[in-house]
């Protein structure tokens, strides 16, 4: 894979993975604004690191966690300013406990201890954002294959992320 430090590649990627970033995020917020910054903050804090940012499996993957989790960064934030008395909030996760790149590699981690193909199918219905349908038909299986495969991985992925838990409810999100 080239490096992000190359700006005609930091363009291409992008350009090719934008909208898709973007449909991801609007589906959770639903406002264009503030899922145009999310993206945005996004691609500003890659290319700060671009000369020290490894991605191991896949741009694309990377790029959906990244936008999940400023998702669920801004929604815990939306759900605390809604709370009169911040001594009482008790949010889902302590927001500096775990960074953004500590998260991905438990989630990288913890797809390892799947089987090939349901490592696979998890990366792709979970990380990368393709449907059932889509999965397989890319797999020639049929989409209840896909189902079963899924529910097993999640119920390993839980088990395995389990200290994690409340920060990958939208990660482990349909």
């Amino acid at each position: 894979m080239q490096s992000l430090s190359n700006p005609v590649f930091f363009e291409q990627v992008f350009t090719e993975h934008w909208e898709l970033m973007y449909q991801s995020a609007y589906r959770k917020i639903g406002d264009q604004a503030i899922v145009e910054d999310l993206i945005q903050e996004i691609f500003v804090d890659i290319w700060k690191r671009r000369e020290s940012l490894e991605i191991k499996s896949g741009i694309k993957a990377y790029l959906l966690t990244a936008v999940k989790y400023q998702v669920m960064r801004y929604l815990d934030e939306q759900a605390k300013n809604r709370v009169q008395n911040k001594e009482e909030w008790v949010g889902y996760y302590e927001e500096d406990i775990f960074a953004f790149e500590e998260l991905y590699h438990e989630i990288e981690v913890a797809v390892t201890s799947l089987p090939p193909r349901a490592a696979v199918i998890f990366r792709m219905s979970r990380l990368e954002g393709y449907s059932v349908e889509e999965i397989a038909e890319k797999l020639q299986v049929s989409p209840q294959t896909i189902h079963n495969q899924l529910s097993k991985s999640l119920k390993v992925m839980r088990r395995e992320l389990k200290h994690l838990a409340p920060m990958l409810a939208l990660v482990m999100a349909s």
